[in-house]
């Protein structure tokens, strides 16, 4: 009896996942943390009102952002669209022990960025999207405040060129203190230099940019400045539903990820 109730509810998943799977909506490549874009780099492309999106990337040990050379990095994401012009993004962090180099600390470096698109793309003009890490942060990593701009451009019948090019901000604001002290989340702001915060990684600061050639949005080819390396890459997409893809940062090292994304507005009623 116990094997049979077993079975219907493995059945029931499988069922349920199928159709999950079914109904997910074309997904396109994503930066490192998550946010349409390139490798590190991000764009104006924004996503459907409802679209939801989790994923996975590895950045490699000569370009980890909480320390160059110590350990390789692996990031956590999941994105929202609440609104048709303003996605919310949660970040993970998390340092990679290796065989000489051990890791001793907590769930990971934990962050949140708010992307809203001021301008929509057009035939004539690119679209226009700000990115903020929200200021409540108190030690992150892969903190983003830029302005980016992005315009697609139709090469041939099947194939499709993206340019993006953008400005990432020097300073940032944050709350100074400790995750152990007990004071208001409303508190301690200061406003802080990108080159004198503690991990000086320069993730995103300063003038960035790079092109994406796609054929049939189900494949293409990868190239950016990312304020400090030029990075190449490609990805592809299978069954319309999942995308893979693999930088090479500044012709030395790889990083990969992976990512789904579902629209929670267009599941299907029986879903629902």
């Amino acid at each position: 009896m116990q094997l049979a109730r077993r079975n219907h509810h493995h059945t029931f998943l499988l069922l349920f996942g199928i159709m999950v799977w079914w109904y997910l909506p074309t997904s396109a490549q994503v930066n490192l943390s998550g946010k349409s874009g390139l490798m590190y780099t991000p764009s104006a492309v924004m996503t459907d009102d409802g679209f939801f999106r989790i994923g996975y990337n590895y950045n490699p040990i000569r370009y980890g952002l909480r320390g160059r050379n110590e350990n390789p990095e692996r990031i956590l994401f999941a994105n929202v669209t609440i609104l048709p012009r303003l996605e919310v993004g949660v970040t993970l962090l998390q340092m990679i022990d290796t065989p000489t180099s051990d890791v001793s600390e907590g769930i990971g470096d934990r962050g949140m960025d708010l992307r809203y698109q001021v301008l929509k793309e057009t035939e004539k003009r690119p679209g226009l999207a700000v990115i903020m890490t929200v200021p409540f942060t108190i030690d992150g990593a892969m903190l983003t405040h830029v302005v980016v701009a992005t315009k697609h451009f139709e090469i041939a019948r099947d194939w499709k060129l993206e340019v993006s090019a953008g400005y990432g901000s020097p300073y940032f604001v944050y709350r100074q203190g400790s995750t152990t002290t007990n004071y208001s989340f409303l508190s301690n702001f200061v406003w802080q230099k990108k080159s004198t915060w503690r991990y000086r990684n320069h993730y995103l600061e300063g003038p960035f940019g790079g092109l994406s050639l796609s054929f049939r949005q189900k494949a293409g080819f990868m190239a950016e400045y990312d304020s400090q390396h030029l990075n190449v890459g490609a990805y592809a997409t299978f069954f319309k539903k999942w995308t893979v893809q693999a930088g090479w940062l500044n012709g030395d090292q790889f990083m990969f990820g992976t990512s789904f994304g579902v629209n929670l507005l267009k599941l299907p009623r029986k879903v629902k």
